[in-house]
């Protein structure tokens, strides 16, 4: 009797490794360059480097929302501008999510903040 129990259990873990093993995955949603995270009101880097032609994937850790855009905050201001060649970066984040910017094809130094979180500002270095 406890044989089969057994037996059913771990047939039942084979089977679930098995499915879970063949999940189709949408390559377009799989990120292609670096990342950066974000705590709940802030970049938990202030700068990052990158290839020319690489996305950058944001991680929001945390369940606070988040909307980075190109610019930077000076002091308590907030400075929405893009800077010649930067890819114009507009994602909203509702909480625990990801997403990826346009890929930066000019090398040169871009700002995106938060426009939320005063002081939120990332320095990506594109080379």
């Amino acid at each position: 009797m406890h044989k089969k129990i057994i037996f059913g259990v771990l047939g039942f873990a084979l089977l679930t490794v098995l499915l879970v093993a063949c999940t189709v995955r949408d390559q377009a949603s799989l990120p292609t360059g670096p990342s950066v995270h974000m705590s709940a009101s802030d970049f938990v880097q202030k700068t990052i480097t990158i290839k020319k032609g690489q996305t950058l994937t944001l991680i929001n850790d945390a369940s606070a929302p988040h909307t980075v855009v190109n610019g930077k905050w000076e002091g308590s201001k907030q400075v929405a501008e893009k800077e010649a060649g930067a890819p114009t970066v507009s994602l909203n984040f509702t909480g625990n999510d990801r997403k990826s910017t346009p890929p930066f094809n000019t090398a040169g130094k871009f700002d995106i903040y938060c426009t939320i979180h005063g002081g939120m500002n990332l320095t990506v270095t594109v080379e």
